[in-house]
């Protein structure tokens, strides 16, 4: 798996805010402006996108840790980019340096970890647990 997925690898992921995607709609505090939770649902589709294509059949990775900081504010209407770069491989262990930015400022930036799953065996397990 190594060999496919290689240092350098990178994708990204735009949204434009809307009301829905503010603290205020989320629940994570009263402004009307991108939530901090929506920012890092953004950075971690950038680090999926980035490796999916070219993990086995049947595998995909999940999140298992983001040390993330929100710079700056974005408003409703504004784009927000966010870019995703694979800096190691160690086994199944993914980490991702990841950047975001609106038209105007760079607005979050995160060291991210991900781990490479048979996903069916993933969610039996999960599942499992509300038995």
């Amino acid at each position: 798996m190594e060999s496919e997925l290689r240092i350098g690898l990178s994708a990204e992921s735009e949204m434009t805010v809307e009301l829905k995607d503010t603290a205020k709609a989320v629940g994570s505090g009263s402004a009307e402006l991108l939530a901090t939770p929506v920012l890092i649902s953004l950075m971690e589709n950038a680090a999926y996108r980035a490796v999916q294509p070219l993990l086995p059949q049947g595998c995909t990775s999940v999140g298992i840790r983001m040390d993330a900081s929100h710079l700056a504010a974005t408003p409703v209407g504004m784009r927000a980019r966010a870019k995703a770069t694979l800096a190691e491989v160690v086994g199944k262990r993914l980490i991702f340096d990841i950047e975001a930015f609106d038209g105007r400022d760079k607005i979050g930036e995160a060291r991210h970890e991900r781990f490479v799953v048979e996903e069916a065996r993933f969610t039996q397990k999960a599942y499992s647990k509300a038995q």
